[in-house]
């Protein structure tokens, strides 16, 4: 038998092994023109083992990478290896809100047969600002209004609409289901599922359940919908051979759910009352409603690429504990650009050791509308309010998760204010409007886009506006409100911090019936710091260090928003404007430069540089 030695090991292509085979049989029989051709049934068995060959070798190398969570491409395969580490990819969250509803002063009561109407306990909605329809969230299949009742009357909504499935019990041991849902959206929490009407309680993990314990596993399919799990008697009790099993999930439209607390919201019954003798009654015509809480924390299904972050953080106990842990659950919502969980337990204000401070910035990029940009984006929706901080706080709660020990403080940013000055030189026979355009829309999709929280660099803004047609070059500028009023006024603030330790004070009730005693003081001490023309501002006060780039600090937010004066007494008015202050001022030179041989010769030499 020949040796193999024929093989070049520097020619691993298989393509390249295929000619050396060729190669070697040729010089070996020296009758490649008769008996050894393309043609040849030889020839043919090579190529087929060649063609065969080369597929295993992709079989292989697909294996490899797909047994790597940072490398793999399939769906399946990453939300496989995601399950194996303990995180379940989350399916999407329904927003969730709050009405209240009483009789309509105008209604005609008289025309209801007994004392009030009786409404579906999961009666449905439609909002018309966007069109869903969302779901009243009661305990009861049905409730009752009473006539004589004219108080309002309190209820929980949520986005989408319940569905259920249902499937028969084998009466075998870690039986499965997946529940098919196609392509829309189920909420990651609001699942219940029955055995023969009996409500069983949902685990997270098969060592959670006791010894026959009514209770089930539920997890994202992994090639779609919901795997349903019961357990082996050991572990969780088995349904009995033809029970009826109901699986109950609600279908939901992610981020779209969300609405604004801003304007009236305006919703529509979908269902109808039923008095005592069975009439039904128009619900619009008789009730009217008040939305008391937007509904909020609305998300889609996590991404593949977001699967592969979140994976490595998951929490094998299940427990909120550590920072990192409420990073990990609140990330699953995916309504933040930035979020940031921390404690302060290496200063020396000990009495703050147990809370967690959650910094937490929405992604703004959901809120532009269409046609729209940063600039277009009132100031109030850049952050999140009272009513969203309270939404996240329920959930966290709700999830029966956190540490009774455990305090969580969320951080409301600190806004710093800036304006942005880009002077332009352009060439001849472009217009100064659409280069404008285009330079408010790469700003724009820079700012929304951006979530580094240590500095903005004015040369990332300069790299993305020389890539546009028609300008020569550019120059950016940042002016901070701090340092313009400091300048306006002659002084500024400055704010220093002391710990002291003390005897232990009690203070006044902090709330649910608890005390607190204070071991530690924080004084704060607010120093006033004249300057003049020539004094320098030190870089944290005035946001911008030697270079002009912005600086910020751990909960400072940088915005471009006007409404503040400069040092000259000038307001800075909001949006973009030319050849004028604004919180976006593109100014341009008096005269183009020349559009010669020469110019456009250099303007492409600068682009293949790049």
């Amino acid at each position: 038998m020949a040796e193999q030695k024929f093989l070049n090991t520097l020619r691993i292509t298989s393509n390249k092994i295929r000619e050396d085979a060729r190669d070697y049989i040729i010089s070996a029989y020296k009758r490649a023109g008769t008996l050894f051709t393309a043609a040849s049934p030889f020839a043919q068995i090579v190529t087929v083992l060649s063609e065969i060959t080369e597929l295993i070798m992709f079989y292989i190398e697909d294996a490899l990478v797909e047994q790597n969570i940072y490398t793999a491409q399939h769906p399946e395969s990453i939300y496989g290896m995601s399950r194996l580490t303990g995180h379940d990819a989350t399916r999407g969250y329904a927003a969730f809100g709050e009405i209240r509803f009483k009789w309509n002063p105008s209604a005609d009561l008289q025309s209801i047969a007994g004392t009030g109407l009786t409404i579906d306990g999961r009666a449905e909605l439609e909002f018309e600002s966007n069109g869903l329809f969302y779901t009243l969230l009661t305990s009861k299949d049905a409730f009752r209004i009473s006539t004589l009742n004219k108080d309002w009357t309190t209820c929980s909504i949520v986005q989408g609409v319940f569905e259920r499935q249902t499937f028969t019990s084998s009466g075998t041991a870690m039986q499965s289901f997946n529940c098919k849902t196609g392509s829309s959206l189920t909420d990651h929490n609001r699942v219940s599922l029955s055995v023969n009407g009996e409500l069983w309680t949902k685990h997270e993990s098969l060592y959670d359940l006791l010894p026959d314990e009514k209770g089930y596993l539920i997890k994202t399919g992994i090639s779609g919908g919901l795997d349903i799990y019961f357990g082996n008697s050991n572990f969780g009790a088995i349904p009995q051979t033809g029970a009826i099993i109901e699986v109950e999930y609600l279908k939901h439209k992610g981020v779209q759910g969300n609405l604004n607390d801003s304007g009236e919201l305006k919703v529509k019954w979908k269902v109808e009352g039923e008095d005592s003798t069975g009439t039904l009654h128009n619900l619009d015509d008789l009730l009217m409603v008040e939305v008391t809480s937007s509904p909020k924390m609305g998300a889609n299904r996590e991404s593949i690429d977001f699967t592969k972050i979140l994976t490595p953080m998951a929490s094998k106990s299940f427990v909120l504990a550590t920072p990192d842990n409420y990073e990990y659950f609140l990330s699953r919502y995916a309504i933040f650009s930035y979020i940031d969980a921390y404690n302060r337990t290496d200063d020396q204000y000990l009495d703050d050791d147990n809370v967690i401070y959650i910094f937490a910035v929405p992604d703004i990029k959901k809120k532009v509308s269409k046609g729209g940009d940063y600039f277009s984006i009132p100031q109030n929706e850049m952050f999140f309010q009272q009513e969203e901080y309270d939404a996240m706080l329920k959930v966290l709660e709700d999830s029966g998760q956190m540490m009774v020990t455990t305090e969580v403080n969320f951080v409301k940013p600190k806004i710093r204010k800036y304006s942005m000055d880009i002077d332009i030189r352009y060439f001849e026979g472009f217009s100064t409007a659409d280069i404008s355009s285009d330079v408010t829309a790469v700003v724009s999709d820079y700012l929304l886009n951006i979530t580094r929280r240590d500095k903005l660099p004015k040369s990332d803004i300069i790299y993305i506006l020389e890539e546009i047609e028609g300008i020569d070059s550019v120059n950016v500028r940042f002016i901070s409100e701090t340092e313009e009023r400091a300048r306006r006024l002659g002084y500024y603030e400055s704010i220093t911090t002391q710990v002291q330790p003390q005897e232990p004070v009690l203070l006044e009730e902090i709330g649910n019936g608890k005390q607190k005693y204070v071991f530690f003081k924080k004084l704060e001490t607010v120093n006033i710091v004249n300057v003049d023309a020539n004094s320098v501002i030190p870089e944290d006060i005035a946001g911008l260090d030697q270079w002009g780039d912005i600086i910020m600090e751990k909960e400072e937010v940088a915005v471009f928003r006007g409404g503040w004066e400069d040092r000259d007494g000038d307001m800075i008015p909001d949006g973009v404007d030319i050849n004028r202050e604004a919180a976006l001022s593109i100014n341009f030179d008096e005269k183009p430069v020349p559009r010669t041989i020469y110019t456009r010769v250099q303007a492409g030499n600068r682009k293949a540089l790049r």
